[in-house]
C-alpha cells in the first residue's frame, strides 16, 4: 500500500524526512512555475527552528490552477530564512489570497516569494521543498464564509494540521 492509498495527517507530512512515494505528479508545479498558487488561500504557517523546517498550509478550493484536492502543503526543509509582512488588523478574520507566487532555485537553495490580498508578503529560503496536493477529510466542497467572524464555524470548515487526508499529487525540488 502506498501513502496515497491511506490517510495521513497534514502534520505527519511536515515531519517526513524523505518524501512519500506513490502519488501523481502535480499538473501545475508551484516549486517550478510562477503564479501556480494564484487564488489559493494561506490558512496557516509553522516554523520549527529545531528541525529547520517551515510549512505553509493552503486552501485549494479557491485556486485557479488545481482541479483536484481541497488543501495543499508546502514544506521547506533546511530553512535559512522565513519572512512575513502584513499590516495589523485587530479582530479581523479573513483569508489571505495568493496574488503572486514566485519560486526560484539559486545558490543551491530553494526560494519562494508570495504576495497576498489583502496586503501581505511572505518569503522563504531553504535547502529544498516538497509540495503536496491533499484531499482533507471532513472539509466540504465550498470554503467557509468569513463574514460574521464566527471563528469556530470557520475553522471547522477548513483543513488543519491535524486533518486526516489523502495524498493526491506531489512535487519535490530535490
Amino acid at each position: 500500500m502506498t501513502l496515497s492509498d491511506s490517510m495521513v495527517s497534514v502534520n505527519d507530512l511536515v515531519e517526513y524526512r524523505v518524501p512519500p512515494a506513490g502519488f501523481d505528479a502535480v499538473e501545475v508545479d508551484p516549486l517550478r512555475e510562477a503564479d501556480a498558487l494564484v487564488e489559493a488561500q494561506l490558512l496557516d504557517s509553522r516554523v520549527c527552528p529545531l528541525t529547520s523546517t517551515a510549512a505553509l498550509l493552503f486552501e485549494l478550493r479557491t485556486s485557479l490552477q488545481f482541479d483536484v484536492g481541497n488543501a495543499a502543503l508546502l514544506v521547506v526543509r533546511g530553512l535559512r530564512s522565513f519572512g512575513w509582512s502584513t499590516p495589523a488588523v485587530p479582530g479581523a478574520l479573513a483569508a489571505l489570497t495568493v496574488v503572486s507566487s514566485v519560486p526560484d532555485r539559486r545558490d543551491d537553495s530553494f526560494r519562494m516569494g508570495c504576495e497576498f490580498f489583502p496586503e501581505a508578503q511572505l518569503g522563504v529560503v531553504g535547502d529544498l521543498a516538497d509540495f503536496y496536493v491533499l484531499d482533507a477529510e471532513g472539509v466540504g466542497d465550498v470554503p467557509p464564509d468569513y463574514s460574521g467572524a464566527d471563528l469556530k464555524r470557520v475553522q471547522g470548515a477548513l483543513p488543519t494540521w491535524s486533518s486526516l487526508c489523502s495524498l493526491l499529487q506531489g512535487s519535490s525540488s530535490r
